[in-house]
Protein backbone atom coordinates (compact mmCIF):
# COMPACT_ATOMS: atom_id res chain seq x y z
CA UNK A 1 0.00 0.00 0.00
CA UNK A 2 0.80 3.73 -0.54
CA UNK A 3 -0.40 4.56 2.51
CA UNK A 4 2.48 2.08 4.39
CA UNK A 5 5.73 4.14 1.70
CA UNK A 6 4.46 7.28 3.30
CA UNK A 7 3.82 5.86 7.05
CA UNK A 8 7.51 4.52 6.82
CA UNK A 9 8.36 7.74 6.24
CA UNK A 10 6.64 10.14 8.07
CA UNK A 11 8.01 8.11 10.94
CA UNK A 12 11.20 9.08 10.36
CA UNK A 13 10.04 12.50 11.50
CA UNK A 14 7.24 12.18 14.14
CA UNK A 15 6.34 9.57 17.14
CA UNK A 16 2.80 8.68 15.78
CA UNK A 17 0.49 6.88 18.18
CA UNK A 18 -1.59 4.85 16.80
CA UNK A 19 -4.48 7.12 16.08
CA UNK A 20 -2.29 9.28 14.16
CA UNK A 21 -0.71 5.71 12.30
CA UNK A 22 -4.75 4.90 11.37
CA UNK A 23 -5.07 8.53 9.53
CA UNK A 24 -2.23 7.54 7.16
CA UNK A 25 -3.36 4.29 6.65
CA UNK A 26 -7.51 5.35 6.13
CA UNK A 27 -6.19 8.10 3.34
CA UNK A 28 -8.38 7.42 0.53
CA UNK A 29 -7.48 7.03 -2.97
CA UNK A 30 -7.28 5.37 -6.50
CA UNK A 31 -4.22 3.46 -7.02
CA UNK A 32 -2.85 3.63 -10.14
CA UNK A 33 0.59 1.94 -11.97
CA UNK A 34 2.42 3.68 -14.18
CA UNK A 35 4.65 1.86 -17.26
CA UNK A 36 8.49 2.50 -17.51
CA UNK A 37 9.14 5.82 -19.15
CA UNK A 38 5.78 6.91 -18.55
CA UNK A 39 4.79 10.48 -18.72
CA UNK A 40 2.99 11.25 -15.81
CA UNK A 41 2.94 14.78 -15.54
CA UNK A 42 3.19 17.69 -18.26
CA UNK A 43 4.39 20.73 -17.74
CA UNK A 44 1.27 23.00 -18.12
CA UNK A 45 -1.30 20.37 -17.19
CA UNK A 46 -4.15 21.07 -15.06
CA UNK A 47 -3.64 19.08 -11.67
CA UNK A 48 -6.47 17.09 -10.01
CA UNK A 49 -4.73 15.10 -7.72
CA UNK A 50 -1.73 14.48 -5.37
CA UNK A 51 0.13 11.23 -5.53
CA UNK A 52 1.83 9.30 -3.15
CA UNK A 53 4.83 6.54 -4.44
CA UNK A 54 4.05 3.42 -3.32
CA UNK A 55 6.76 1.37 -5.45
CA UNK A 56 8.78 2.75 -8.15
CA UNK A 57 10.98 5.80 -9.43
CA UNK A 58 10.50 9.11 -11.51
CA UNK A 59 11.98 11.98 -11.91
CA UNK A 60 10.72 15.61 -11.55
CA UNK A 61 12.05 17.55 -14.47
CA UNK A 62 11.88 21.06 -17.01
CA UNK A 63 12.66 20.86 -20.89
CA UNK A 64 14.01 23.85 -22.49
CA UNK A 65 12.38 25.03 -25.87
CA UNK A 66 15.81 23.08 -27.96
CA UNK A 67 14.76 19.58 -26.33
CA UNK A 68 17.65 20.19 -23.41
CA UNK A 69 16.52 18.75 -19.65
CA UNK A 70 17.11 19.45 -16.13
CA UNK A 71 16.40 17.14 -13.69
CA UNK A 72 15.02 18.69 -10.46
CA UNK A 73 14.91 15.80 -8.14
CA UNK A 74 14.16 11.95 -7.76
CA UNK A 75 10.94 10.42 -6.57
CA UNK A 76 11.81 7.62 -4.10
CA UNK A 77 8.65 5.74 -2.08
CA UNK A 78 7.27 7.35 0.33
CA UNK A 79 7.23 10.84 -1.45
CA UNK A 80 4.18 12.37 -2.96
CA UNK A 81 3.81 15.39 -5.93
CA UNK A 82 1.94 17.43 -6.49
CA UNK A 83 1.28 19.47 -3.65
CA UNK A 84 1.33 22.81 -6.34
CA UNK A 85 -2.84 21.36 -6.75
CA UNK A 86 -3.13 22.78 -3.75
CA UNK A 87 -2.90 26.62 -4.65
CA UNK A 88 -2.32 25.92 -8.65
CA UNK A 89 -3.94 24.48 -11.72
CA UNK A 90 -1.29 23.79 -13.54
CA UNK A 91 2.43 22.14 -13.49
CA UNK A 92 5.21 24.10 -14.23
CA UNK A 93 7.15 20.96 -14.52
CA UNK A 94 7.41 17.31 -15.44
CA UNK A 95 7.12 14.16 -14.05
CA UNK A 96 8.50 11.07 -15.56
CA UNK A 97 8.69 7.35 -14.33
CA UNK A 98 11.86 5.68 -14.31
CA UNK A 99 11.09 2.42 -13.15
CA UNK A 100 7.19 1.05 -13.15
CA UNK A 101 6.02 3.14 -10.92
CA UNK A 102 2.62 2.31 -8.47
CA UNK A 103 0.81 5.28 -6.82
CA UNK A 104 -2.17 6.47 -4.95
CA UNK A 105 -4.13 9.32 -6.61
CA UNK A 106 -5.52 11.40 -3.57
CA UNK A 107 -8.19 14.04 -4.03
CA UNK A 108 -6.84 17.92 -2.80
CA UNK A 109 -9.83 17.87 -0.33
CA UNK A 110 -8.68 14.57 1.14
CA UNK A 111 -5.30 15.47 1.27
CA UNK A 112 -5.96 19.03 2.99
CA UNK A 113 -8.25 17.22 6.00
CA UNK A 114 -5.25 14.86 6.08
CA UNK A 115 -3.04 17.96 7.31
CA UNK A 116 -5.66 18.92 9.57
CA UNK A 117 -6.04 15.38 11.46
CA UNK A 118 -3.23 15.86 13.98
CA UNK A 119 -0.45 18.17 15.25
CA UNK A 120 1.95 15.77 15.01
CA UNK A 121 0.96 15.10 11.17
CA UNK A 122 0.95 18.40 10.04
CA UNK A 123 4.63 18.73 11.90
CA UNK A 124 5.78 16.01 10.36
CA UNK A 125 4.29 16.72 7.06
CA UNK A 126 5.72 20.37 7.39
CA UNK A 127 9.53 18.60 8.53
CA UNK A 128 9.34 16.65 4.74
CA UNK A 129 8.80 20.06 3.19
CA UNK A 130 11.99 21.22 4.97
CA UNK A 131 13.97 18.71 4.25
CA UNK A 132 12.72 19.25 0.54
CA UNK A 133 14.25 22.55 0.48
CA UNK A 134 17.50 21.47 1.68
CA UNK A 135 18.05 19.03 -1.03
CA UNK A 136 16.62 21.60 -3.75
CA UNK A 137 19.79 23.98 -2.28
CA UNK A 138 21.92 21.28 -2.53
CA UNK A 139 21.02 20.62 -5.74
CA UNK A 140 21.61 24.42 -6.68
CA UNK A 141 25.54 24.10 -4.74
CA UNK A 142 26.01 20.83 -6.24
CA UNK A 143 25.28 21.76 -9.95
CA UNK A 144 27.10 25.84 -9.49
CA UNK A 145 30.02 24.99 -7.51
CA UNK A 146 31.43 21.72 -7.45
CA UNK A 147 33.27 19.70 -9.84
CA UNK A 148 31.73 17.09 -11.82
CA UNK A 149 33.76 14.10 -9.37
CA UNK A 150 31.92 16.00 -6.82
CA UNK A 151 28.60 16.37 -7.68
CA UNK A 152 28.75 12.86 -8.78
CA UNK A 153 29.88 11.47 -5.30
CA UNK A 154 27.67 13.50 -3.29
CA UNK A 155 24.52 12.70 -5.69
CA UNK A 156 24.98 9.19 -5.06
CA UNK A 157 25.78 9.23 -1.30
CA UNK A 158 22.70 11.63 -0.93
CA UNK A 159 20.57 9.04 -3.11
CA UNK A 160 21.64 6.11 -1.03
CA UNK A 161 20.79 7.97 2.47
CA UNK A 162 17.17 8.59 0.82
CA UNK A 163 17.15 5.15 -0.51
CA UNK A 164 17.59 4.11 2.81
CA UNK A 165 14.92 5.70 4.83
CA UNK A 166 12.32 3.81 2.29
CA UNK A 167 13.42 0.27 4.14
CA UNK A 168 15.68 -0.62 0.74
CA UNK A 169 19.81 -0.90 0.16
CA UNK A 170 22.05 -2.71 2.05
CA UNK A 171 25.37 -1.54 4.48
CA UNK A 172 27.49 -1.65 1.06
CA UNK A 173 25.35 -0.42 -1.32
CA UNK A 174 21.67 0.55 -3.31
CA UNK A 175 20.73 -0.65 -6.29
CA UNK A 176 20.05 2.56 -8.87
CA UNK A 177 17.78 1.99 -11.74
CA UNK A 178 19.28 5.60 -13.29
CA UNK A 179 20.93 5.81 -16.69
CA UNK A 180 23.46 8.06 -17.01
CA UNK A 181 21.36 10.13 -19.32
CA UNK A 182 19.49 10.99 -16.88
CA UNK A 183 21.99 11.33 -13.60
CA UNK A 184 24.08 13.63 -15.95
CA UNK A 185 20.58 15.66 -16.73
CA UNK A 186 20.49 15.91 -13.06
CA UNK A 187 24.30 17.10 -12.40
CA UNK A 188 24.48 19.38 -15.23
CA UNK A 189 27.08 16.57 -16.94
CA UNK A 190 27.13 15.33 -20.44
CA UNK A 191 26.48 11.12 -20.49
CA UNK A 192 30.07 10.51 -22.09
CA UNK A 193 31.32 12.74 -18.86
CA UNK A 194 29.40 11.10 -16.11
CA UNK A 195 30.69 7.62 -17.24
CA UNK A 196 34.02 8.75 -17.63
CA UNK A 197 33.21 9.89 -13.94
CA UNK A 198 32.14 6.87 -12.86
CA UNK A 199 35.10 4.75 -14.36
CA UNK A 200 37.19 7.06 -12.55
CA UNK A 201 35.79 6.38 -8.68
CA UNK A 202 35.53 3.03 -9.99
CA UNK A 203 39.57 3.01 -10.70
CA UNK A 204 40.08 5.18 -7.24
CA UNK A 205 38.50 2.42 -5.28
CA UNK A 206 35.83 4.28 -4.48
CA UNK A 207 33.06 2.49 -5.75
CA UNK A 208 31.88 -0.18 -7.99
CA UNK A 209 29.13 -0.96 -10.54
CA UNK A 210 27.64 -4.53 -10.44
CA UNK A 211 24.50 -5.07 -12.43
CA UNK A 212 22.58 -1.83 -11.63
CA UNK A 213 24.07 -1.51 -8.32
CA UNK A 214 26.06 1.12 -6.78
CA UNK A 215 28.41 -0.70 -4.43
CA UNK A 216 30.52 1.90 -2.21
CA UNK A 217 34.01 0.93 -1.39
CA UNK A 218 35.54 3.39 1.04
CA UNK A 219 32.24 5.43 1.83
CA UNK A 220 34.19 7.89 4.28
CA UNK A 221 36.52 8.74 1.52
CA UNK A 222 34.01 9.41 -1.10
CA UNK A 223 32.48 11.78 1.46
CA UNK A 224 34.90 13.71 1.96
CA UNK A 225 35.97 13.93 -1.26
CA UNK A 226 32.34 14.94 -2.61
CA UNK A 227 32.30 17.43 0.93
CA UNK A 228 28.80 15.42 1.60
CA UNK A 229 27.75 16.00 5.27
CA UNK A 230 24.41 14.26 5.64
CA UNK A 231 23.31 17.02 8.76
CA UNK A 232 20.78 18.80 5.99
CA UNK A 233 18.75 15.52 5.83
CA UNK A 234 18.14 17.40 9.47
CA UNK A 235 17.15 13.84 10.73
CA UNK A 236 19.14 14.66 14.54
CA UNK A 237 16.61 17.81 13.99
CA UNK A 238 13.49 15.78 13.79
CA UNK A 239 14.60 13.89 16.24
CA UNK A 240 15.57 16.90 19.00
CA UNK A 241 12.32 18.84 18.12
CA UNK A 242 9.88 16.08 18.56
CA UNK A 243 11.34 15.14 21.79
CA UNK A 244 13.41 11.84 20.46
CA UNK A 245 16.48 10.43 21.92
Amino acid sequence: MAQKALLRRISFYADLDEADQQVIMDIEGREQTFDKNSEIVDAGQELDSVLIVKEGWAIRYKTLEDGRRQILNILLPGDFFDLQVLVAAEADHSVKTVTQLTGLSVRPAVFRRLLTESGKLTLAFWWMQVQEEAFLREQIVRNGKQTARERIGHFLLELYRRVLITGAGTSEGFRVPLTQAIIADALGLTPIHTNRVLRQLERDGLLARDHGWILFKDEARLAEISQFDSSYFHLDAFRMRLGRE
